[in-house]
């Protein structure tokens, strides 16, 4: 009897072994594993990582609103120009939890959603556009968990003067993004 019990637990054993079990698809539970992990990260990588973050999003942001502009109707004009249905910049703000706005010279007194360091940084920007002074990109910390990027777009591409009817012609991008997405964003050295 004993023997019995020993071979039919054998077999059931056996038999559970060579089952064809689905293997289930890791990698995505790996990556975010990964990003999870204590990584050490030095505040010039910080910044670094955030110029490099920040110049692709807004190189991308104004491929696409170029794109989006061509041969539109006024009102859909005025949804590009409120970011409003843009898939990419949907997708962007999702894939890095950030804020992306487009600025120009009537957000300096009217908009009072913008932190004070960025109000700040826009009317530097407008005054070197008043003075045909060359623009670049900026980065500056709001707190110890955010920065913003911003990234002027040229007066050639027509944007401050279809979006904003001012005659600056300036525009920028405003990216606000969190700390820690950035330091997720930096790849481990190996």
């Amino acid at each position: 009897m004993k023997r019995k019990s020993i071979y039919i637990i054998g077999l059931v054993l056996a038999q559970m072994g060579c089952t064809n079990v689905d293997r289930l698809d890791t990698t995505e539970v790996k990556e975010e594993v990964e990003s999870h992990k204590i990584k050490r990260v030095s505040p010039a990588q910080i910044m670094e990582q955030v110029e490099i973050l920040g110049s692709q999003i807004a190189s991308t942001l104004t491929k696409d609103f170029e794109k989006q502009m061509k041969d539109v109707s006024k009102a859909r004009t005025e949804e590009i120009c409120q970011l409003k249905n843009m898939r990419v910049i949907d997708s962007l703000t999702k894939k890095y939890d950030l804020t992306i706005r487009l600025l120009g010279q009537p957000d300096i007194g009217s908009n009072n959603s913008l932190y004070p360091k960025e109000k700040e940084v826009l009317e530097a920007y407008a005054d070197n556009a008043m003075r045909k002074l060359p623009m670049s990109n900026n980065i500056q910390p709001l707190d110890e968990s955010l920065f913003v990027y911003t990234a002027p777009i040229g007066a050639d591409k027509g944007i401050g003067k279809l979006c904003f009817s001012d005659d600056s012609g300036f525009a920028i991008w405003s990216i606000v993004i969190k700390k820690s997405e950035v330091i997720k964003s930096i790849k481990p050295a190996k």
